[in-house]
Protein backbone atom coordinates (compact mmCIF):
# COMPACT_ATOMS: atom_id res chain seq x y z
CA UNK A 1 0.00 0.00 0.00
CA UNK A 2 1.75 3.46 -1.16
CA UNK A 3 0.57 7.07 -0.52
CA UNK A 4 -0.10 8.13 -4.63
CA UNK A 5 -0.41 11.79 -5.22
CA UNK A 6 -3.01 12.60 -7.79
CA UNK A 7 -2.59 16.03 -9.58
CA UNK A 8 -6.10 16.91 -11.34
CA UNK A 9 -6.17 20.98 -12.67
CA UNK A 10 -9.85 21.09 -12.20
CA UNK A 11 -13.03 19.42 -12.19
CA UNK A 12 -13.57 17.93 -15.56
CA UNK A 13 -9.83 16.15 -15.27
CA UNK A 14 -10.86 14.87 -11.73
CA UNK A 15 -14.11 12.77 -13.60
CA UNK A 16 -12.11 11.70 -16.40
CA UNK A 17 -10.20 10.35 -13.77
CA UNK A 18 -12.58 9.39 -11.20
CA UNK A 19 -12.49 5.23 -13.22
CA UNK A 20 -8.41 5.39 -12.21
CA UNK A 21 -9.11 6.68 -9.19
CA UNK A 22 -11.44 4.07 -7.98
CA UNK A 23 -9.13 1.13 -9.03
CA UNK A 24 -6.06 2.46 -6.86
CA UNK A 25 -8.64 2.40 -4.01
CA UNK A 26 -9.16 -1.10 -4.64
CA UNK A 27 -5.42 -1.69 -4.46
CA UNK A 28 -5.76 -0.09 -0.61
CA UNK A 29 -3.55 3.36 -2.13
CA UNK A 30 -4.06 5.96 -0.02
CA UNK A 31 -4.91 9.05 -2.88
CA UNK A 32 -3.36 12.23 -1.84
CA UNK A 33 -5.56 14.70 -4.61
CA UNK A 34 -4.52 18.22 -5.36
CA UNK A 35 -5.95 20.83 -7.68
CA UNK A 36 -5.45 23.92 -9.13
CA UNK A 37 -8.45 25.65 -9.64
CA UNK A 38 -9.79 27.73 -7.12
CA UNK A 39 -13.45 26.84 -8.71
CA UNK A 40 -13.02 23.42 -8.09
CA UNK A 41 -13.23 23.67 -4.46
CA UNK A 42 -17.15 23.28 -3.22
CA UNK A 43 -16.76 20.17 -5.71
CA UNK A 44 -13.82 18.92 -4.31
CA UNK A 45 -15.25 18.86 -1.05
CA UNK A 46 -17.73 16.99 -1.33
CA UNK A 47 -16.09 13.79 -2.86
CA UNK A 48 -15.20 10.94 -1.03
CA UNK A 49 -12.14 9.05 -3.15
CA UNK A 50 -9.44 10.53 -1.94
CA UNK A 51 -8.02 10.33 1.55
CA UNK A 52 -6.80 13.94 1.71
CA UNK A 53 -7.66 16.96 -0.84
CA UNK A 54 -5.44 20.26 -1.21
CA UNK A 55 -5.63 23.14 -3.39
CA UNK A 56 -2.50 24.18 -4.73
CA UNK A 57 -2.95 27.65 -6.12
CA UNK A 58 -1.39 28.74 -9.54
CA UNK A 59 1.30 31.11 -7.95
CA UNK A 60 2.43 27.93 -5.39
CA UNK A 61 2.74 25.92 -8.41
CA UNK A 62 4.44 28.44 -10.59
CA UNK A 63 7.24 28.75 -8.02
CA UNK A 64 7.43 25.40 -6.41
CA UNK A 65 6.62 26.35 -2.51
CA UNK A 66 3.65 24.48 -2.56
CA UNK A 67 4.77 21.55 -4.29
CA UNK A 68 8.04 21.21 -1.85
CA UNK A 69 5.94 22.02 1.43
CA UNK A 70 3.61 18.96 0.05
CA UNK A 71 6.53 16.89 -0.55
CA UNK A 72 8.04 17.80 3.33
CA UNK A 73 4.83 17.04 4.79
CA UNK A 74 3.27 13.86 3.48
CA UNK A 75 6.06 12.04 1.76
CA UNK A 76 3.83 10.21 -1.25
CA UNK A 77 5.52 7.72 -3.21
CA UNK A 78 3.81 8.44 -6.63
CA UNK A 79 2.43 11.13 -8.42
CA UNK A 80 0.12 10.41 -11.35
CA UNK A 81 -0.72 13.87 -13.58
CA UNK A 82 -3.99 14.21 -15.04
CA UNK A 83 -4.20 15.24 -18.45
CA UNK A 84 -2.00 18.21 -18.82
CA UNK A 85 -0.46 20.94 -16.20
CA UNK A 86 2.98 20.80 -16.96
CA UNK A 87 4.46 23.12 -14.29
CA UNK A 88 8.50 22.20 -13.92
CA UNK A 89 7.79 21.96 -10.41
CA UNK A 90 5.11 19.43 -10.87
CA UNK A 91 7.38 17.65 -13.85
CA UNK A 92 10.49 18.36 -11.69
CA UNK A 93 9.61 16.81 -9.01
CA UNK A 94 11.78 13.56 -6.97
CA UNK A 95 9.53 11.00 -6.66
CA UNK A 96 9.67 7.30 -6.82
CA UNK A 97 7.05 7.03 -9.78
CA UNK A 98 6.29 9.81 -12.06
CA UNK A 99 3.23 9.05 -14.47
CA UNK A 100 0.69 11.28 -16.57
CA UNK A 101 -2.31 9.52 -17.88
CA UNK A 102 -4.97 10.93 -20.68
CA UNK A 103 -1.99 12.96 -21.64
CA UNK A 104 -2.62 15.46 -24.57
CA UNK A 105 -1.18 18.14 -26.13
CA UNK A 106 -3.10 21.02 -27.69
CA UNK A 107 -1.91 22.64 -30.72
CA UNK A 108 -1.42 26.02 -28.86
CA UNK A 109 0.54 24.37 -26.24
CA UNK A 110 2.71 22.15 -28.87
CA UNK A 111 3.78 25.52 -29.95
CA UNK A 112 4.85 27.03 -27.09
CA UNK A 113 6.47 23.60 -25.37
CA UNK A 114 8.35 23.59 -28.77
CA UNK A 115 9.90 26.97 -28.44
CA UNK A 116 10.95 25.79 -24.57
CA UNK A 117 12.05 22.03 -26.01
CA UNK A 118 15.52 22.16 -23.95
CA UNK A 119 13.40 22.49 -20.63
CA UNK A 120 10.32 21.00 -21.04
CA UNK A 121 11.69 17.65 -23.09
CA UNK A 122 14.10 17.14 -20.19
CA UNK A 123 11.15 17.17 -17.42
CA UNK A 124 9.23 15.01 -19.71
CA UNK A 125 11.93 12.56 -20.10
CA UNK A 126 11.73 12.01 -16.30
CA UNK A 127 8.11 10.27 -16.02
CA UNK A 128 8.42 6.43 -16.08
CA UNK A 129 5.57 6.65 -18.38
CA UNK A 130 3.01 8.85 -20.17
CA UNK A 131 0.08 6.79 -20.76
CA UNK A 132 -1.48 9.57 -24.18
CA UNK A 133 -4.82 9.74 -25.36
CA UNK A 134 -4.64 9.38 -29.07
CA UNK A 135 -1.75 8.62 -31.43
CA UNK A 136 -1.38 12.06 -32.48
CA UNK A 137 -0.10 13.11 -28.80
CA UNK A 138 2.30 10.32 -28.44
CA UNK A 139 3.61 12.04 -31.49
CA UNK A 140 4.24 15.17 -30.29
CA UNK A 141 5.53 14.08 -27.38
CA UNK A 142 8.36 12.61 -29.37
CA UNK A 143 9.07 15.56 -30.83
CA UNK A 144 9.63 17.32 -27.64
CA UNK A 145 12.06 14.42 -26.91
CA UNK A 146 10.74 11.83 -24.69
CA UNK A 147 12.03 8.44 -25.60
CA UNK A 148 9.13 6.27 -27.35
CA UNK A 149 9.92 3.37 -24.37
CA UNK A 150 8.28 6.08 -21.74
CA UNK A 151 5.41 6.22 -23.96
CA UNK A 152 2.24 4.40 -24.60
CA UNK A 153 -1.50 5.09 -26.27
CA UNK A 154 -3.90 3.81 -24.32
CA UNK A 155 -6.99 5.88 -25.43
CA UNK A 156 -9.46 8.61 -24.23
CA UNK A 157 -10.01 7.91 -20.48
CA UNK A 158 -13.45 10.19 -20.90
CA UNK A 159 -14.62 7.35 -22.75
CA UNK A 160 -14.70 4.67 -20.03
CA UNK A 161 -18.09 4.64 -18.94
CA UNK A 162 -19.91 1.80 -17.09
CA UNK A 163 -23.61 3.40 -15.80
CA UNK A 164 -26.23 2.40 -13.24
CA UNK A 165 -29.45 1.87 -14.60
CA UNK A 166 -31.98 1.02 -12.27
CA UNK A 167 -35.41 0.23 -13.23
CA UNK A 168 -37.84 2.65 -13.37
CA UNK A 169 -41.74 1.65 -13.17
CA UNK A 170 -42.43 3.22 -16.11
CA UNK A 171 -43.39 1.77 -19.91
CA UNK A 172 -44.14 3.40 -22.67
CA UNK A 173 -46.78 2.77 -25.59
CA UNK A 174 -44.35 2.93 -28.90
CA UNK A 175 -40.98 1.66 -28.08
CA UNK A 176 -39.99 2.18 -31.63
CA UNK A 177 -40.07 6.00 -32.28
CA UNK A 178 -38.93 7.53 -28.66
CA UNK A 179 -37.23 11.34 -28.80
CA UNK A 180 -35.10 11.59 -25.34
CA UNK A 181 -33.75 15.08 -24.73
CA UNK A 182 -31.50 15.24 -21.87
CA UNK A 183 -29.82 18.17 -20.00
CA UNK A 184 -31.54 20.63 -21.75
CA UNK A 185 -31.23 24.61 -21.27
CA UNK A 186 -33.48 27.50 -21.30
CA UNK A 187 -33.69 28.45 -24.80
CA UNK A 188 -33.38 24.67 -26.30
CA UNK A 189 -36.90 23.24 -25.28
CA UNK A 190 -38.17 25.65 -27.70
CA UNK A 191 -36.61 24.86 -29.96
CA UNK A 192 -37.37 21.05 -29.62
CA UNK A 193 -41.00 21.54 -29.44
CA UNK A 194 -41.11 22.97 -32.79
CA UNK A 195 -39.11 20.46 -34.40
CA UNK A 196 -41.32 17.10 -32.46
CA UNK A 197 -44.27 19.04 -33.95
CA UNK A 198 -42.88 17.79 -37.87
CA UNK A 199 -41.58 14.65 -36.49
CA UNK A 200 -44.65 14.27 -34.87
CA UNK A 201 -46.56 14.34 -38.63
CA UNK A 202 -44.16 12.18 -40.11
CA UNK A 203 -44.37 9.85 -36.79
CA UNK A 204 -47.82 10.14 -35.05
CA UNK A 205 -47.15 7.79 -32.70
CA UNK A 206 -43.79 9.15 -31.70
CA UNK A 207 -43.36 9.81 -27.73
CA UNK A 208 -40.77 13.01 -26.83
CA UNK A 209 -39.12 12.79 -23.46
CA UNK A 210 -37.42 16.17 -22.14
CA UNK A 211 -35.52 16.11 -18.80
CA UNK A 212 -34.45 19.92 -18.16
CA UNK A 213 -30.72 19.81 -16.82
CA UNK A 214 -32.05 21.48 -13.53
CA UNK A 215 -35.32 19.96 -11.72
CA UNK A 216 -36.52 23.57 -10.88
CA UNK A 217 -37.23 23.94 -14.29
CA UNK A 218 -39.65 21.16 -15.07
CA UNK A 219 -42.73 22.86 -14.36
CA UNK A 220 -41.95 25.61 -16.77
CA UNK A 221 -41.04 22.85 -19.62
CA UNK A 222 -44.39 21.40 -18.85
CA UNK A 223 -45.93 24.64 -19.53
CA UNK A 224 -44.50 25.12 -22.48
CA UNK A 225 -45.09 22.09 -23.90
CA UNK A 226 -49.22 22.43 -22.95
CA UNK A 227 -49.02 25.86 -24.45
CA UNK A 228 -47.05 24.39 -27.40
CA UNK A 229 -49.29 21.08 -28.20
CA UNK A 230 -52.84 22.21 -26.03
CA UNK A 231 -54.13 18.76 -28.47
CA UNK A 232 -51.46 16.28 -27.27
CA UNK A 233 -50.91 14.47 -23.99
CA UNK A 234 -48.30 15.98 -21.67
CA UNK A 235 -47.40 14.85 -18.26
CA UNK A 236 -44.85 15.03 -15.36
CA UNK A 237 -43.01 12.00 -14.98
CA UNK A 238 -44.19 12.52 -11.17
CA UNK A 239 -47.76 11.67 -12.25
CA UNK A 240 -46.81 8.61 -14.05
CA UNK A 241 -46.53 5.17 -13.30
CA UNK A 242 -46.37 2.16 -15.29
CA UNK A 243 -47.81 2.13 -18.78
CA UNK A 244 -47.67 5.85 -20.02
CA UNK A 245 -50.07 6.22 -23.70
CA UNK A 246 -49.50 10.13 -23.56
CA UNK A 247 -47.06 11.82 -26.24
CA UNK A 248 -44.61 14.20 -24.51
CA UNK A 249 -42.97 13.43 -20.53
CA UNK A 250 -41.71 15.93 -18.71
CA UNK A 251 -38.83 14.19 -16.50
CA UNK A 252 -38.81 16.14 -12.90
CA UNK A 253 -37.27 13.53 -11.18
CA UNK A 254 -33.92 12.93 -10.39
CA UNK A 255 -31.30 9.80 -11.44
CA UNK A 256 -33.97 8.44 -13.84
CA UNK A 257 -32.70 10.37 -17.19
CA UNK A 258 -30.06 6.94 -17.94
CA UNK A 259 -32.94 4.81 -18.08
CA UNK A 260 -35.18 7.20 -20.15
CA UNK A 261 -31.64 7.10 -22.75
CA UNK A 262 -31.52 3.46 -22.70
CA UNK A 263 -35.42 3.69 -23.87
CA UNK A 264 -34.91 5.74 -26.62
CA UNK A 265 -34.52 5.59 -30.62
CA UNK A 266 -32.86 8.24 -31.12
CA UNK A 267 -31.39 11.06 -28.13
CA UNK A 268 -30.47 14.52 -27.75
CA UNK A 269 -28.08 16.14 -25.50
CA UNK A 270 -28.73 19.43 -24.26
CA UNK A 271 -26.32 22.86 -23.30
CA UNK A 272 -25.61 22.30 -27.03
CA UNK A 273 -27.53 24.31 -28.94
CA UNK A 274 -27.19 27.38 -26.26
CA UNK A 275 -23.34 28.20 -25.45
CA UNK A 276 -23.41 25.81 -22.61
CA UNK A 277 -20.44 23.71 -23.90
CA UNK A 278 -22.55 20.38 -23.71
CA UNK A 279 -23.14 17.44 -21.37
CA UNK A 280 -21.92 13.68 -21.76
CA UNK A 281 -23.10 12.93 -24.92
CA UNK A 282 -21.54 8.97 -23.61
CA UNK A 283 -25.00 8.63 -21.54
CA UNK A 284 -26.98 7.53 -24.66
CA UNK A 285 -24.22 6.23 -26.95
CA UNK A 286 -22.88 3.72 -24.26
CA UNK A 287 -26.36 2.15 -25.19
CA UNK A 288 -25.51 2.33 -28.95
CA UNK A 289 -28.40 5.00 -29.29
CA UNK A 290 -27.70 8.20 -31.90
CA UNK A 291 -27.24 10.88 -30.65
CA UNK A 292 -27.72 14.64 -32.00
CA UNK A 293 -26.06 17.37 -30.70
CA UNK A 294 -26.10 21.12 -31.20
CA UNK A 295 -22.99 23.49 -32.17
CA UNK A 296 -21.93 24.13 -28.38
CA UNK A 297 -19.89 20.76 -27.61
CA UNK A 298 -16.52 22.53 -26.96
CA UNK A 299 -16.26 20.63 -23.50
CA UNK A 300 -16.65 17.45 -25.18
CA UNK A 301 -15.11 18.17 -28.41
CA UNK A 302 -12.76 15.35 -28.46
CA UNK A 303 -16.18 12.54 -27.65
CA UNK A 304 -17.51 14.00 -30.70
CA UNK A 305 -15.01 13.09 -32.55
CA UNK A 306 -15.39 9.31 -31.36
CA UNK A 307 -19.03 9.08 -31.71
CA UNK A 308 -18.89 10.34 -35.35
CA UNK A 309 -16.39 7.98 -36.50
CA UNK A 310 -18.73 5.04 -34.74
CA UNK A 311 -21.92 6.45 -36.24
CA UNK A 312 -23.39 7.43 -33.19
CA UNK A 313 -23.37 11.31 -33.00
CA UNK A 314 -24.87 13.54 -35.62
CA UNK A 315 -24.71 17.66 -35.44
CA UNK A 316 -27.80 19.84 -35.67
CA UNK A 317 -28.20 23.57 -35.79
CA UNK A 318 -31.67 24.26 -35.54
CA UNK A 319 -34.91 23.16 -35.66
CA UNK A 320 -34.96 22.47 -39.34
CA UNK A 321 -32.10 20.08 -39.33
CA UNK A 322 -33.12 19.01 -35.96
CA UNK A 323 -36.28 17.67 -36.95
CA UNK A 324 -35.08 16.34 -40.68
CA UNK A 325 -32.34 14.49 -38.79
CA UNK A 326 -34.94 12.69 -36.34
CA UNK A 327 -37.44 11.66 -38.90
CA UNK A 328 -34.47 10.38 -41.02
CA UNK A 329 -33.05 8.07 -37.61
CA UNK A 330 -36.26 7.01 -36.85
CA UNK A 331 -36.86 5.84 -40.43
CA UNK A 332 -33.20 4.59 -41.02
CA UNK A 333 -31.22 3.60 -37.71
CA UNK A 334 -27.65 3.60 -38.45
CA UNK A 335 -25.88 0.49 -37.19
CA UNK A 336 -23.19 1.81 -35.31
CA UNK A 337 -19.55 1.09 -36.33
CA UNK A 338 -18.13 -0.14 -32.94
CA UNK A 339 -19.43 -1.15 -29.32
CA UNK A 340 -18.95 1.32 -27.46
CA UNK A 341 -18.70 -0.85 -24.41
CA UNK A 342 -16.03 -2.85 -25.51
CA UNK A 343 -13.85 0.51 -26.43
CA UNK A 344 -14.44 1.34 -22.45
CA UNK A 345 -13.31 -1.66 -21.41
CA UNK A 346 -9.91 -1.93 -23.41
CA UNK A 347 -9.48 1.97 -22.97
CA UNK A 348 -9.40 1.24 -19.05
CA UNK A 349 -7.93 -2.02 -18.92
CA UNK A 350 -4.80 -0.23 -20.59
CA UNK A 351 -4.09 2.03 -17.97
CA UNK A 352 -5.32 -0.26 -14.91
CA UNK A 353 -2.39 -3.21 -15.94
CA UNK A 354 -0.23 0.01 -16.52
CA UNK A 355 -0.90 1.39 -13.36
CA UNK A 356 -0.29 -2.39 -11.79
CA UNK A 357 3.08 -2.36 -13.54
CA UNK A 358 4.45 0.94 -12.28
CA UNK A 359 3.43 0.93 -8.49
CA UNK A 360 3.69 -2.82 -7.72
CA UNK A 361 6.98 -2.32 -6.08
CA UNK A 362 6.20 0.56 -4.08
Amino acid sequence: MALIWVHTPSVGEYITATPLLKYLKEQNHKLLITYSSPRARDFMEKQTLGDVYIHLPIWGLVFGYSVRSLIKKFNPQALILVESDRYPSLSGVEISRKIVINARISGKSFKFLKTFRFLYGKLFENFDKILCKDEETRKKFIELGVSPARLKVCGNLKVVFNPTVKSADIFLKNQKEVLVAGSTHRGEEEIIFSAFGKVKKAFPQAVLVVAPRHIRRSKEVYKLAKEKFPNLKVSLRTEVKGYYDGDILIVDTLGELIHFYKLSTVSFVGGSLVPVGGHNLLEPAYFGKPVLFGPYVEKFADLVELLEALNLAFPVKGEKDFSETVIRLFKNPPPPKGDLKEISKRVLDCYTSELEQLLKDL
